[in-house]
């Protein structure tokens, strides 16, 4: 068994220097953008704005960075990607203080959540393609692999953070919403501990980069990206429905609120994650990078499906912290085969392009799952669920389709050169 972990451990071991600093950058990132994931809409009710207008300002801001991110990721391949992971580090941190002062004045509430989706598009169009670049072929997928854990393990202290909302309940008096104010300004402050380590990584841009006019749509990788994205929106369209509903939903199938539900539905559940995504290196050596994501995915589907089925939270977020491992398994899978796939001076804006097709129709879908989750009753409340399932099996179906074939050039090395038994 200790043997077993340490030969995992090696897949880990020989990542770039600079990359590593990128992955360790993002830990204090995902800290408030963990913590922003699973608390926001439930602080927000608490306030006293609906379910349906909290799930609008969720919307906004997944519109917002759909809108933009083709954008950042165009501007980062011409003019480089390293001051758009700063930039966008900086703004999200800045945007959580905002969260805690704005109160409900709906306009500020919006002006903050267009903010909030710039930050994100800026990151999200910028970080894996550096990371991509910083981490080479031959490490590509185990830095993703590492990154994804970090990730998840930053959400779960995200996540783990609002258990302090109890504490200063019981024993300093501050109700919810005020402590989750002090909670959001804490977290902010220690998030910019990341864009100041990423301004210690050299820039990253594509030699060819400096000589490529402003481009938001990738040229040579146009046809593998529009597969890849086909995929990505039913995902996307199924996933808006339930995720990041989930505390909402948790509060209103079984009346749990988020100073009990965040430390599961978000502690617990990203260090599980986390662990999970140590898996992803050596399952895609094993099966492939597309068999991995595919047999992840599905199993994962099974688990989504029963979730309205359970009779209680402890059920429930058993459940849904078992789905959440199978599919956490298939992204640093997934983002490594997209990076493999694509010219290095194109990978900022398939990111982008992938990243802003999958963010738009997740924005508008939360719209609709909390529409109906919103009406109450257990129909209505299943609903979304039914419906996200439907739409990831027609996704894996299309994907395997179209990638069934597609192996990327480290696999076929690890086929040309058998290891030594």
């Amino acid at each position: 068994m200790f043997q077993r972990i340490i030969t995992g451990l090696d897949e880990f071991r020989g990542i770039p220097r600079e990359a590593n600093l990128l992955i360790y950058a993002s830990f204090f990132n995902w800290a408030a953008a963990g913590l922003l994931w699973i608390t926001l809409q439930i602080y927000l009710v608490l306030e006293g704005l609906s379910f349906a207008t909290s799930g609008i300002i969720l919307t906004i801001i997944g519109i917002t960075s759909a809108s933009s991110t083709l954008l950042f990721g165009g501007l980062a391949d011409r003019y480089g990607r390293k001051r758009f992971v700063v930039l966008g580090g900086v703004i999200a941190s800045f945007t959580l203080v905002l969260f805690a002062l704005v109160g409900t004045n709906l306009p500020l509430l919006v002006g903050t959540g267009v903010l909030s989706g710039l930050s994100e598009a800026m990151y999200a169009s910028s970080w894996g393609a550096m990371l991509a670049d910083k981490a080479t072929d031959a490490k590509r997928t185990s830095a993703f692999s590492l990154s994804f854990f970090i990730s998840t393990i930053s959400a779960a202290v995200g996540g783990f953070s609002a258990s302090i909302l109890g504490l200063l309940k019981n024993w300093y008096s501050i109700d919810l919403v005020t402590g989750h104010r002090y909670l959001f300004l804490g977290v902010a402050l220690l998030s910019l501990l990341g864009p100041g380590i990423a301004l210690t990584v050299s820039e990253s841009r594509s030699s060819e980069a400096g000589h490529m006019g402003l481009r938001i749509i990738p040229k040579k990788s146009r046809k593998t990206v529009a597969q890849y994205s086909v995929a990505g929106i039913l995902i996307a369209l199924g996933a808006g429905m339930v995720i990041p509903l989930i505390p909402g939903w948790a509060l209103l199938k079984f009346g749990v609120v988020d100073d009990v539900s965040a430390p599961i539905l978000g502690g617990v559940n990203s260090l599980v994650m986390g662990f999970a995504n140590l898996a992803a290196p050596r399952l895609a050596r094993r099966f492939g990078t597309v068999k991995t994501m595919v047999l992840t995915q599905g199993s994962s589907t099974v688990f989504l499906f029963s979730l309205p089925f359970s009779l209680n939270f402890a059920s429930a977020s058993s459940i849904y912290v078992v789905r959440s491992a199978l599919m956490m398994m298939s992204n640093p899978v997934e983002q490594s085969l997209l990076m493999g796939l694509v010219p290095p001076e194109e990978r900022s804006q398939a990111s982008g392009v992938t990243a802003s097709l999958w963010r738009l129709p997740n924005s508008l879908s939360t719209s609709v799952g909390a529409y109906f989750m919103g009406l109450g009753g257990a129909l209505y409340l299943a609903l979304p669920f039914f419906l996200c399932t439907a739409l990831y099996l027609t996704s894996i179906g299309y994907f395997w389709s179209v990638f069934k074939g597609v192996r990327l050039p480290e696999e076929e090395l690890v086929v040309a050169v058998p290891t030594a038994t």
